[in-house]
Order: structure tokens, then sequence, then C-alpha cells
């Protein structure tokens, strides 16, 4: 089993010519993935919190050393999306109150009054939420039209968090075993990502004029349904995570997760390169 995590950035420089719906023809997957691209940063702020805070607790050194470099990738993720706002910005959406709302009333309200071991279980639902997102788009090549740079920032963000999905679920088994807590992280988490996703996203296509039109209801059913069949998917997923013997490793994807980043460090020049995770403080090293 790979548990190799490597921490990178991302290294392409995103022009400010990026369409606005980057996917040609697909405006609902380019809106639901802009929604998605404008929740990142709060999501991995609270993700890099609540593990910096677990940190001094984690006995075991490869656990430890994993969740340093499983923090290191997060942060970096929330750098290069939002980079990825000027474009939005440039191209006249509000969406800046939305994204401050959801971080001051959903992650610092939880991070204020949420017990560290329910915030880990947040974190280790949401992590194979994303890795799981990440599965189908890669693995259905649902991306492969869309625009360069775009595609490069997604498909880079979507392997790495194949990458380290494992990480999540191992420090939740490490600082609170007990399945309750799990399917009490699952039950607060689940709805709320997709309720926060789609909200954003019917937002950017009603600023776009085309949330009424027949093709746009067209393309939901399409990816929803007949083509893409994400409701489905997302409910097998959903319920894999329920199950009280699963682990994030038995989706074998480390395969498909290595073949991207591999892919994306040999473009001239490198659309991702590896650098170095920050030394742990001398509170986080491991008694």
């Amino acid at each position: 089993m790979n548990e190799t995590i490597t921490p990178r950035r991302f290294a392409s420089k995103l022009s400010s010519d990026i369409p606005k719906h980057w996917l040609p023809g697909n405006e609902v997957v380019s809106s639901i993935l802009n929604a998605y691209t404008i929740l990142v940063p709060a999501n991995e702020g609270f993700y890099v919190r609540t593990l910096k805070a677990c940190m001094p607790r984690i006995a075991n050194e490869q656990l430890h050393a994993r969740c340093r470099n499983f923090i290191h990738q997060e942060a970096q993720h929330g750098v290069a999306h939002t980079r990825y706002w000027d474009n939005l910005d440039a191209q006249g959406y509000r969406f800046r109150t939305f994204e401050k709302n959801v971080d001051k009333l959903v992650f610092r309200v939880m991070e204020k009054f949420g017990p560290i071991s329910l915030r880990v279980s947040l974190v280790s639902c949401v992590e194979h939420i994303n890795s799981y997102i990440g599965h189908e788009f890669l693995s259905q090549g649902i991306l492969a039209q869309a625009d360069p740079e775009v595609k490069d920032l997604m498909e880079w963000h979507f392997a790495e968090e194949i990458e380290h999905r494992r990480v999540a679920f191992d420090l939740l088994q490490a600082v609170a075993p007990n399945y309750a807590l799990r399917v009490l992280g699952f039950a607060l988490t689940a709805g709320l990502f997709y309720s926060l996703m789609c909200a954003q996203a019917i937002s950017l296509l009603a600023q776009d004029g085309i949330l009424w039109r027949k093709e746009t209801w067209r393309q939901v059913k399409s990816h929803m349904g007949s083509k893409h069949q994400m409701v489905r998917r997302t409910l097998k997923h959903l319920f894999d995570y329920l199950q009280p013997g699963f682990h994030p490793s038995q989706t074998g994807d480390d395969a498909l997760a290595e073949e991207v980043l591999a892919r994306l460090a040999s473009t001239t020049p490198p659309a991702v390169a590896p650098t170095q995770p920050s030394q742990p403080r001398a509170s986080e090293q491991v008694a």
C-alpha cells in the first residue's frame, strides 16, 4: 500500500484569459467546479488548523510525518485556488461575500465550539468526499476537453486528494476510534458540503443568466444521471464510508493519481513542482 505523500506546489501561472465556461459545451460542470474552487480555501484552512491542533497528540512517528505532509499539500491547494479567484473576479462573478460567510459561520463556529475529535471526524468525511470526487473526474476523463490551465489545476488537486486520502481517516482512528463519532461527522458534513457547493453553482449559473435555459438542465441530467451518473456514484461512495469495516485504502486509485502527478511534473515548464514542508515546531515533536 502506497503511503508516500509528496508536498508540491502548483507552479503554473494562470493567465487572465481563461474562458468563463472553461469546459466547452458544459457550463454546468464548469460552474460546479468553480463553486468547488470558491469553497476550497476555507475548507483547506479548517483542515490545516484541525490537524495542527492534533499534532502534539500523535505518538506514531509515521502518522505524524504523513500529517505534516498532508498539511503542506492542503495549504498549497488553498493558495492555488485563491489565485484562480482573480479570474472569477475579472469575469464579473460575485462570490466573495458568500465565501466569507461560509468561513465565518461554518468553519470558525465549528472550530470554536466543536471538540477536536469531532473536527477530525468532519475532516475525515470531507476528505473522503474530495477523494471520490477526484476518482470520478479523473477515472471518467470528465475534464479531457477543458481549458488546459484549469484542467491542470483541478487534476493536480484531485490527484493529491487521492494520494493523501488515508491520512485524516487514520488520524481519526488514532485520536477517536469511535464508529458513532464517524457517523456523526458524516451526518454533519455530507449534506452541508453538497448544499453549499450546489448553492454556489446555482448562483454562478444565475449570474450568467442561463440557470433556466433548457440546455442547462439537459447538462444537469447528463452529469448527474445518463452520462457521468454522479448521483448514483456519489451515493455509493457515501454508503461505503458508513460501512464499519471501511478504510480509504480499499479504493485502489494510487496508480491513477501517480500517473496524473507524473504527467503534470513532466510538462515544460512543469505544471506542478515538489517542495519541502516546514519542519515541525518543538511542541509538535513526537514523544
